[in-house]
């Protein structure tokens, strides 16, 4: 798969008529992480892939990820006419690993091993950075039902500052990803969170900080696939 891009990305720059310096200015990449891309060096990141379908509206994105129909939109632009300046909303597209965060504690996720792009979909208000992922599990449902999409934004300093009473995807040490609404844990606030579900079959439960990897606050949820 990776291979395959590296060579769509090559067929993009020839297309653009333009240097692979300038292109990686546009995209916002130092020059010499385009030519290790390029060269299979190093990995095509999904926020790189995002980054070209921003830049260059005319380029499917169907046809960067997976190399199905044709390079170019043939009609409308559906990319540059939702990102249109004169727009009200401001939207992004954002990778959609191939990831879940499930919404039970004591269960396994059912997708995931190495990450990579299905495919990139559009937000609004969506930032640099930011990613979505499947939901699984019913028990965030109604708010998060099985099967939708939530747009998540890293936490960089959690440890400091969780921010009690929104939704987040917790990576584990375990490797597992939950998808729970957190709040203060009164009985230990310093080494505990409490995580509860919006399904009432499921109890609150706590849950050590010690366990935590990274946090991912739920920016948007995406019950459907449409625009």
């Amino acid at each position: 798969m990776e291979r395959a891009i590296n060579k769509r990305i090559a067929e993009i720059i020839d297309y653009l008529n333009i240097s692979g310096n300038e292109f990686a200015k546009r995209i916002g990449i130092p020059q010499t992480t385009l030519s290790n891309i390029m060269n299979r060096n190093s990995d095509i990141k999904a926020n790189v892939i995002a980054a070209i379908v921003n830049q260059f509206g005319d380029i499917s994105t169907d046809w960067l990820i997976t190399g199905r129909g044709d390079m170019v939109k043939d009609g409308e632009d559906k990319s540059a006419s939702i990102l249109a300046p004169e727009s009200s909303v401001n939207y992004r597209f954002v990778p959609l690993l191939n990831l879940d965060a499930v919404g039970g504690m004591h269960r396994t996720n059912s997708e995931g091993g190495d990450e990579y792009p299905e495919e990139l979909i559009p937000f609004a208000d969506a930032h640099e950075g930011d990613f979505c992922l499947h939901v699984s599990g019913d028990s965030m449902a109604p708010t998060c039902p099985s099967g939708s999409l939530v747009l998540v934004r890293k936490v960089e300093r959690w440890k400091d500052y969780f921010g009690y009473g929104n939704l987040f995807v917790i990576l584990l040490d375990d490797g597992r990803r939950i998808l729970k609404e957190v709040q203060k844990y009164l009985p230990d606030s310093k080494e505990y969170v409490l995580c509860r579900s919006h399904n009432e079959k499921y109890p609150e439960e706590e849950l050590p900080k010690s366990l935590i990897k990274g946090v991912f606050k739920v920016i948007k949820i995406q019950s459907d696939r449409g625009w």
